[in-house]
């Protein structure tokens, strides 16, 4: 999806181009400041923001190759985790910490490629209000090796700032659609030979441990406080519930995917 150089929540990322710096001005700075300048052009690149991102590079390699950096600390052949170490390396030679947007663009041990190969399961998230939830929701599928995630209606973006921090880099490698309609999403998969699959809270519904489960599934989530909506809920081919031991009737829906994606991943 395309992003933008402003995310909801931050500050403007205020960029320089490469006129705007010629050599000797750029050379005579402090090496505070150019490290610092380097680390914002870094950030602009590692968090993609639109238009800025070829000319961040070009100003980059520009500035490199005046201080005649040596080519671990040139941006070619590296990964995204390379260029968060890079970033690290030119904060903190800048005397600064580390912003939080990029530390979340991946974490310590992720790894370059999954352990296991995805199950041809997906799920559809429908109007559900908390980006937070649905951020957690992309990681589970990644977590647990599910195929994609398919969002509907109000469901917030993968590039929601929200989303991202919930997500922890996972929103860049899970594939993610958007549909104008969830009708449209469930013919398509009910096409493909998937099962529509609604977790939904219920007492004539089956317990997830007693579920016997298809080759291949679209789980559907609902709104947090109104479920599952009706229109969508007669499409379900299977419905699941997840029973409650304790006082509550529900569970928060990111904690309820959680569980039917470790069931799934294990059936």
């Amino acid at each position: 999806m395309p992003k933008s150089g402003v995310k909801n929540g931050e500050k403007p990322v205020k960029f320089y181009t490469c006129g705007m710096y010629t050599e000797p001005k750029f050379l005579a700075m402090k090496d505070a400041s150019k490290a610092k300048r380097m680390a914002e052009l870094l950030r602009v690149i590692i968090l993609q923001l639109g238009d800025d991102v070829p000319r961040a590079k070009r100003e980059f390699e520009t500035y490199a190759g005046w201080m005649k950096l040596p080519e671990e600390e040139r941006l070619s052949g590296k990964n995204q985790a390379q260029l968060i170490d890079l970033y690290k390396t030119f904060r903190t030679r800048a005397g600064l910490g580390f912003e939080r947007d990029v530390y979340l663009e991946q974490e310590p041990g992720d790894r370059e490629v999954p352990n296991e190969q995805s199950i041809p399961f997906a799920v559809l998230v429908h109007n559900l209000r908390s980006a937070f939830n649905v951020g957690s929701v992309i990681r589970s599928t990644d977590c647990f090796g599910l195929e994609g995630v398919h969002l509907s209606g109000y469901s917030p973006s993968p590039d929601h700032v929200t989303v991202k921090s919930a997500a922890r880099g996972c929103q860049e490698w899970i594939p993610i659609k958007r549909w104008e309609s969830p009708l449209d999403c469930i013919k398509w998969h009910k096409e493909n030979g998937y099962e529509i699959i609604a977790l939904e809270t219920g007492e004539d519904i089956p317990n997830i441990s007693d579920v016997r489960w298809p080759e291949k599934g679209l789980i559907i989530l609902g709104n947090e406080e109104l479920g599952i909506a009706p229109e969508l809920m007669e499409q379900a081919t299977l419905k699941v519930t997840i029973p409650m031991a304790g006082r509550k009737a529900s569970m928060n829906v990111a904690g309820a995917f959680a569980i039917m994606a470790f069931c799934l991943r294990n059936r």
